[in-house]
């Protein structure tokens, strides 16, 4: 029997320090979370892991059952008009923001645009959060009287019935409901308020939101941009479709109907429209210009419409919120990913 003989070693210093640090190393992070109640908690969450566990934390805590609706933001540094991302629950945590402190938004991502037919008291209690911060931000523009209407349901809900005795003038001191808030407006809220009696908190928010559903800026996700004149607009992304704003008036509509492809290319976003929308559209521009007989009638038509955004990461982010507001409100089940080995264009998928 022979003996093989041990002739040479080694060992891997640097990989066993390495080990030991990891062992030393925090593996979870804390993530701190603003509500929309003013309420803040913080949860610790795997590093490694996905923003999804985060939302589940944010989920339970708040014990809410119709989780869809909402949504993390946090604040990305990168110079730009819109600063708030929204969280993917789909990447890890650090690929997405940067730490060590890690301060997320709970906020409603998909506004229904009947909000009387969320199954949840709870659920409508949080959108009645959302839209009155959205009003006071100066996000959701109303006129002072439809303003002043939805603040006296919000003091409904939180002060009860007007009662002279306890609600002496000024009592709406301490509130705030719109920017620059006069003491006109206040008055006007507490006249508004004393015809609410009779009505429970639930009552005051149902009534709130049935209200601020018509405002036509009502759940817009609002995008500055520039049209082809180079004349500064907002682009919309609703429910429904695109809205095109310029200076807080709607000026256009595509609903997803009437939408047959969304793109981007740098700073350029893209809708491609149904050939008889462009045709409809053409003949109005027709009818209101002075050369009407100058078009011939099957003159053909580029159906893509082109717009100029701050940056490309701007673009890509009005893009991505088409995608998923088109696929929450439109589609049952998102399209399967494409499997070919070499692809164009993002691979975000929702």
């Amino acid at each position: 029997m022979s003996m093989k003989l041990v002739s040479s070693g080694s060992y891997n210093v640097r990989a066993s320090e390495m080990a030991h640090l990891q062992d030393r190393t925090p593996k979870t992070v804390n993530c701190v979370v603003h509500f929309l109640d003013d309420t803040m908690e913080t949860f610790e969450v795997d590093k490694r892991g996905k923003a999804q566990q985060l939302l589940d934390q944010v989920f339970d805590h708040l014990e809410l059952v119709e989780k869809d609706y909402f949504g993390l933001q946090y604040i990305d540094p990168s110079p730009g008009d819109d600063s708030l991302r929204w969280l993917d629950p789909l990447k890890t945590i650090k690929k997405q923001c940067r730490g060590p402190a890690f301060e997320f938004y709970f906020r409603v991502k998909f506004y229904v645009s009947d909000p009387s037919k969320l199954a949840e008291e709870y659920t409508r209690y949080h959108f009645f959060l959302q839209v009155k911060r959205d009003i006071l931000s100066g996000k959701l523009v109303c006129s002072e009287a439809n303003a002043a209407l939805l603040a006296s349901y919000a003091v409904q809900s939180e002060l009860g019935d007007f009662n002279p005795e306890e609600h002496r003038e000024g009592y709406l001191n301490g509130f705030l409901f719109i920017p620059h808030q006069s003491v006109e407006f206040e008055k006007l809220v507490a006249e508004k308020h004393k015809q609410h009696r009779g009505q429970t908190p639930a009552d005051a928010e149902y009534n709130f939101l049935e209200r601020a559903k018509r405002l036509e800026m009502y759940g817009v996700d609002l995008h500055s941009a520039k049209d082809q004149n180079n004349i500064d607009i907002q682009l919309g992304v609703t429910s429904a479709g695109l809205v095109v704003f310029q200076k807080n008036v709607k000026i256009n509509t595509f609903s997803w109907a009437k939408i047959v492809k969304i793109s981007f290319k740098r700073k350029q976003f893209f809708i491609q429209l149904r050939r008889e929308v462009i045709s409809k559209l053409v003949e109005d521009s027709i009818e209101d210009s002075d050369d009407k007989g100058e078009k011939s009638e099957n003159e053909p038509v580029e159906n893509l419409i082109g717009f100029n955004m701050v940056s490309y990461r701007s673009c890509k982010n009005l893009w991505k919120s088409c995608v998923e507001h088109h696929t929450f409100f439109r589609m049952h089940h998102p399209n399967p990913p494409s499997k070919k080995l070499f692809t164009m264009g993002s691979k975000f998928r929702y």
